[in-house]
């Protein structure tokens, strides 16, 4: 068991490794839908909590994902680096930062996007037809229509596609991860 998540060393390497391909901030969220079926969908990665694994991404509060993570917070990151030709797929716990608790958190996340993102969380509900809701005026504060989502992993599933492929699986016990490399 070791305190230091080696999953994470090797997700940093890979982000930085393939930081010029835009793409590979993207990562895939798949959630439980109220229905009880899968919903998948591509988020942005915003970094990492303080200190923590815990990764950052932000969406719209009247988007349909936000009541499934209420629901059932379990959720699943997919994510992969063509150039390295590496895959990470997590389980995660999703939660939403609180203004109350992560105001500060909140104001500095919104604060580094572009003036592109931040103007999409003033536009119609998301999924909405054009003509039906209010659009919001810009603000430079973040409008209640923020949501920032902490995706906290608890196994971390990770396959090297190299000349001799290999895979770890990491699983978190509190805040010590156990690794078992296995067959890809």
């Amino acid at each position: 068991m070791n305190k230091q998540a080696d999953w994470r060393d090797r997700l940093d390497s890979a982000l930085k490794g393939n930081r010029r391909d835009a793409y590979s901030r993207y990562l895939q969220l798949a959630t439980v839908g109220l229905d009880g079926a899968p919903r998948c969908r591509t988020v942005v990665f915003r970094g990492f909590l303080e200190e923590s694994n815990t990764l950052l991404a932000i969406t719209d509060g009247r988007s349909q994902k936000v009541e499934e993570i209420a629901r059932d917070n379990r959720a699943q990151v997919h994510w992969y680096f063509a150039r390295s030709r590496e895959q990470f797929r997590m389980e995660t716990r999703v939660t939403m930062a609180e203004p109350g608790r992560q105001g500060n958190l909140i104001a500095d996340v919104w604060s580094r996007l572009s003036e592109a993102a931040r103007d999409q969380f003033f536009w119609h509900p998301p999924g909405e037809p054009l003509e039906s809701g209010e659009t919001l005026s810009p603000t430079e504060s973040p409008p209640n229509t923020f949501r920032l989502m902490l995706m906290e992993p608890q196994k971390v599933d990770y396959l090297w596609l190299g000349k001799r492929h290999q895979r770890v699986i990491s699983v978190s016990s509190g805040d010590m991860w156990e690794e078992t490399q296995v067959n890809p």
